[in-house]
């Protein structure tokens, strides 16, 4: 895919509006998203550790990380003003991007992806980069409590072809 000056600029202005969109909706206590964001998980993971990389005034990315914490999971927070570098670095395709990207073992994590998306992919080792939840779907975790329609989580490869993976 050849990356042009327009197609760069978009997806600058995309991830903008998008970061903008959730990162500053206010709405939602902490305490409230803590306490009642009906995403709840009994599993564990097979890793030590994640690594996510944010935007350190997104507010969203850092209720992820407390929902990852919440689960007893271990996460190094990397943040950067160049976080759109990042994703291009670690290869996650524009199509996929949203407002942070985690590193799980040897795959990405693009976006507020449920646990059970996470655990399904580590157990079943597919042949691809890592599953993102695009954009920052509403009713998703560190977005809000479940909502009543299924999430649809999809997975990405080198290519940069997206497929949906699952629904949770």
């Amino acid at each position: 895919m050849t990356v042009t000056r327009r197609r760069l600029c978009s997806a600058g202005l995309t991830l903008a509006l998008v970061g903008a969109s959730g990162c500053l909706d206010g709405t939602e206590t902490e305490s409230e998203n803590a306490d009642g964001d009906d995403w709840a998980w009994s599993g564990t993971l097979p890793v030590d550790s994640v690594v996510q990389y944010h935007d350190p005034s997104c507010g969203c990315c850092s209720e992820y990380v407390d929902y990852l914490e919440r689960h007893d999971i271990d996460v190094q927070v990397e943040s950067t003003a160049d976080l759109e570098d990042v994703k291009r670095d670690v290869g996650v395709p524009e199509e996929a991007m949203s407002c942070h990207t985690l590193e799980v073992g040897d795959y990405l994590v693009e976006g507020h992806v449920p646990l059970e998306a996470i655990a399904t992919m580590l157990e079943d080792e597919p042949a691809i980069d890592g599953i993102s939840a695009p954009g920052m779907p509403q009713y998703s975790p560190g977005m809000g409590p479940r909502g009543d329609e299924p999430l649809t989580i999809y997975a990405f490869d080198a290519a940069g072809d997206l497929s949906t993976y699952t629904t949770v």
